[in-house]
């Protein structure tokens, strides 16, 4: 995977040398009045050794709090001690345990992850006193320009967690003559000299990088429209493909052009019944796509399906289907109707079957091979090895990835929380309220975003794209949901795992939906993303703004070695 040993061996060898020396020069800390900080050490991920950037990025967070807010950095031999005693935290809850043991008032941890065209920084900021973690995140487009992007996040950290005002410069200004000599002994003049002369970052790039995506987006104009799914395709045969969204009780279908949406047709559910996905097919082999409706009420599902005449106008497939439904694609079997029942005091019944079209009503066919554990939405079928075999890519309820068999067995799960929505079936009824009878027995089970499986990198292997909205409180709370920003990430299959390939930056808006147009060469693709502006748990009985951003993806770009 590398070609030139011998430029990472030595950077990581002249930092190891270098801390050792700065570690023996720092006086003992203290003085500081603000606080007591500690910083974990920063995770990688990445397929190459990056622990000399990641030790450099501590030291460098640690600078710039101590020098600018006053704070006390607890001695990174104390941290780590600490960590090998009680293990690495998962949950927040470990991590204010962790904060308690070292009697910090606060406590960092991050990761640093080689993506698309460079460096992704991500760090969560705990005040072990109030016990809820902040979020903080940067990019660089390569490694020259991680300091910036370190120095960014410290001066982010300062801002919103001490009211710190940031100066006109990003990075530290040489200490002035006649400064105070109680400045905390832990601050360097130039951390960002140091950790560049740590990392030896003036020679070439000791890392690959894969194919990847452009930075630019364009957008769409704003709308009033609670966007709950997305699809593309060509309803009326003109030869290009009309954009549909779901709002909660309609479908509504757009033409696209430059770049705005002009809206051509709306077609009203059934009152009383919340869309909760729809997908798009030519099952019928008629050459006209039919659009796909999945909805419910908190008692079941009552789903339909139809061919758009133009305007509002709309023909029937069927209606009132007591089935959760999806097209979907089988390898070997190409597109075929999925479905689910809800169960007796639960949304869902366990068994996806193939669906056919009879009578004008749907007949159960025989049953798809996947795990039980999973439900109609959570998953798609990959080849991710091109070796001719299944894997199941699903979501959890946790909001982890999982890569299986279709008997069940995990080959992996993520560490990392994946997908993240609003949208559910089961609980309440629509007024909010639950029935006497539904208490006890109407859980929520939560819809994801689709799963896409494509030949992203162009080594005859499925890749995954999936969404990723960021939101702490969301996770612990199982029914208040909101998720004020989000990524997509495209990851790829090593053999023993699912690892990130590229990220779009993050995205200011919930993501609610997304598709994947390759070009009709196949060296690119269009992704379209849907997302919803300013979403709050309160946003479920209103009207919410709702816009699309399109990306352009270039599978051709050659990797830099």
């Amino acid at each position: 995977m590398f070609k030139q040993t011998t430029r990472i061996v030595f950077p990581v060898l002249l930092l190891t040398a270098l801390l050792f020396a700065m570690h023996l020069a720092l006086p003992p800390l203290g003085g500081a009045q603000a606080g007591r900080i500690a910083f974990l050490p920063f995770k990688a991920n990445a397929p190459q050794d990056m622990s000399y950037l990641t030790s450099g990025i501590r030291d460098m967070l640690a600078s710039r709090l101590a020098s600018e807010i006053g704070l006390t950095v607890i001695d990174k031999a104390t941290v780590d001690k600490a960590l090998a005693s009680a293990g690495t935290p998962a949950q927040t809850e470990g991590f204010i345990k962790l904060g308690k043991t070292l009697q910090a008032d606060y406590l960092v941890t991050g990761s640093l992850t080689a993506m698309g065209s460079g460096l992704s920084l991500d760090a969560k900021f705990f005040d072990v006193a109030k016990g809820t973690p902040q979020s903080f995140y940067a990019t660089a487009k390569n490694e020259n320009e991680i300091i910036q992007s370190i120095d960014s996040m410290a001066w982010d950290m300062c801002e919103k967690i001490f009211a710190r005002k940031r100066p006109a410069t990003a990075l530290a200004q040489p200490q002035a003559a006649g400064q105070s000599a109680d400045q905390p002994q832990y601050a360097t003049v130039h951390p960002d000299r140091a950790f560049a002369n740590r990392t030896g970052m003036a020679g070439g790039s000791p890392f690959i990088y894969p194919k990847g995506i452009t930075s630019e987006f364009q957008k769409t104009q704003n709308m009033k429209l609670s966007l709950q799914y997305m699809e593309m395709a060509d309803l009326d045969g003109d030869g290009q493909p009309e954009v549909i969204f779901a709002d909660r009780d309609s479908i509504q279908i757009f033409k696209l052009e430059n770049n705005k949406l002009r809206k051509v047709g709306q077609i009203s559910g059934k009152a009383g019944y919340r869309i909760h996905a729809i997908t798009v097919a030519d099952l019928n082999k008629t050459g006209k796509p039919a659009i796909y409706v999945s909805a419910a009420d908190s008692r079941g599902p009552n789903s339909f399906a139809f061919e758009w005449l133009g305007a509002d106008k709309a023909k029937y497939l069927f209606q009132d289907a007591k089935w959760y439904i999806r097209a979907m694609p089988i390898p070997g079997e190409g597109m075929v109707l999925a479905g689910q029942r809800s169960g007796v005091g639960t949304p869902v019944a366990p068994g996806i079957f193939h669906l056919d079209l009879v009578n004008g009503g749907l007949k159960a066919g025989s049953a798809i091979d996947v795990p039980d554990s999973v439900n109609l939405f959570d998953f798609t079928i990959a080849d991710l090895e091109n070796d001719g075999s299944k894997e199941i890519v699903a979501i959890d309820q946790y909001d982890h990835l999982r890569v299986m068999r279709a008997s069940g067995a995990v080959l992996w799960k993520s560490d990392d929380y994946y997908g993240g929505t609003t949208r559910y079936i089961g609980g309440t009824d629509n007024f909010g309220t639950a029935r006497e009878t539904d208490q006890d027995s109407h859980k929520r089970i939560y819809i994801p975003s689709r799963i896409i499986a494509y030949d992203v990198n162009g080594d005859g292997k499925q890749d995954i794209i999936i969404n990723k909205n960021l939101s702490s409180s969301s996770r612990l709370f199982e029914n208040m949901k909101s998720y004020p920003a989000g990524e997509i990430h495209a990851l790829t299959w090593n053999g023993l795992g699912l690892t990130e390939m590229w990220r779009t930056k993050k995205i200011d808006g919930y993501i609610v939906d997304y598709l994947l147009r390759p070009n009709a060469d196949k060296k690119g693709a269009e992704l379209m993303v849907g997302i919803i502006l300013d979403s709050s748990p309160l946003d479920l009985f209103s009207e919410q703004t709702s816009t699309m951003l399109i990306y352009q993806l270039d599978f051709s770009k050659k990797q830099e070695q």
